[in-house]
């Protein structure tokens, strides 16, 4: 019942989401008629992270130089074009760090220990990102095997994580590679073909502290695509409003989005139908604009036994150009902030996409409105 609601809904946004993709032309006189269609965000250039200190605080992820990148089996798996080439990004701890603790209460956090291992059956693996680790009690233990990376690692009110590049050779008949994260609080096995489609998060009992997975298979000559998370949340007013970090498929920051989310009353066929909609933009590092925004988020029910839990969902929907034309897909969770007092609580995690003519056939599930999250 669940997923034909879900289908229903979807539908009605894509309806939305695909008025006025047949526009071709545009100039600086036209960005209030574009507004219009983006809930008041125009084609414009920003101040860099449009002038917003929390995410001018955010930065960027630190490069790491995996001490295997010049092992000669690693660069035999890297130079093989028979090989499937995956970019893995991984975080464990809270999805959202609390801004409204103060020092006291943050030492009152019993540390999560989330030492552990990723490892895979067969080919390569390299360390590109570390996703704020501490020195103190966080770091990459010596690397002496090609398919297999180990950390320590302890969060209290955010999270840690790593962005991994996968080299995997082609399927032998009958043998399912595997991709394994291991820790004390979780442990997650995921097939390699899982891989080219994987968005997922994994929330442990106390409902707080989770794990999530995104992954994209890259291609020599692919188009753009990349991850996205930030905020998610309320201003001081009550309205819904997001803004993030928008991250290559390297792992290097590419620019930032904002936007706003709330409900919105569509009169389709004399129906009066309500759709859960956002709007918004994404500009480069320096503020320069490039997409506009559009798409719906779903609250999706809570599984959890004995949970009093934030609002979550998934959202859906793409980007555009100056002239309304459609550039690409996002879709992602999101977590609402468990009040109304500050944004910086809630937060949003997905991938992005780009559509080119060199765009590939697998199934990813960017584009699937069936999706159940």
């Amino acid at each position: 019942m669940y997923q034909r609601i879900l289908t229903v809904l979807l539908t009605l946004g894509l309806l939305g989401l695909m008025v006025g993709c047949s526009e071709t032309t545009s100039s600086s006189s036209d960005d209030g008629l574009i507004a219009e269609d983006f809930g008041g965000f125009e084609p414009t250039d920003e101040a860099a992270a449009f002038g917003d200190a929390d995410l001018l605080a955010v930065g960027e992820d630190s490069v790491y130089i995996d001490s295997l990148e010049d092992d000669s089996e690693v660069v035999e798996c890297i130079n093989n074009n028979q090989y499937g080439v995956y970019v893995l990004q991984v975080l464990w701890g809270r999805m959202q760090f609390d801004t409204t603790l103060d020092s006291s209460e943050i030492v009152a956090i019993d540390p999560i220990d989330w030492s552990g291992s990723l490892s895979i059956d067969y080919g390569a693996m390299l360390l590109r990102r570390l996703i704020r680790f501490e020195s103190a009690t966080d770091t990459i233990l010596p690397r002496t095997d090609r398919k297999v990376i180990e950390w320590v690692s302890q969060t209290t009110v955010h999270n840690d994580g790593i962005l991994v590049n996968l080299y995997i050779p082609p399927s032998v008949a009958a043998v399912i590679q595997t991709i394994t994260f291991e820790t004390g609080p979780l442990t997650q096995t995921f097939n390699i073909s899982d891989l080219v489609k994987l968005d997922t998060i994994f929330y442990l009992d106390d409902s707080v502290n989770a794990v999530a997975f995104r992954a994209h298979k890259l291609y020599r000559f692919g188009c753009p695509k990349g991850f996205l998370e930030g905020y998610w949340g309320h201003d001081s007013t009550g309205q819904g409003i997001f803004k993030g970090r928008w991250i290559s498929k390297y792992g290097y920051l590419a620019g930032y989005l904002k936007g706003t989310w709330g409900k919105m009353v569509v009169d389709s066929n004399s129906d009066t139908t309500i759709q859960k909609v956002f709007y918004g933009k994404y500009i480069d590092v320096n503020g320069k604009f490039e997409g506009l925004l559009k798409g719906v988020y779903i609250p999706l029910p809570w599984y959890s036994v004995n949970c009093v839990c934030p609002p979550h969902g998934i959202f859906y929907g793409h980007f555009y150009d100056a002239n309304k034309n459609v550039q690409g897909v996002l879709k992602g969770h999101y977590r609402m902030a468990p009040t109304n007092a500050d944004p910086r609580k809630g937060y949003f995690a997905g991938r992005w996409k780009t559509y080119c003519p060199r765009s590939n056939t697998d199934y990813d599930a960017m584009d699937d409105v069936d999706w159940d999250g």
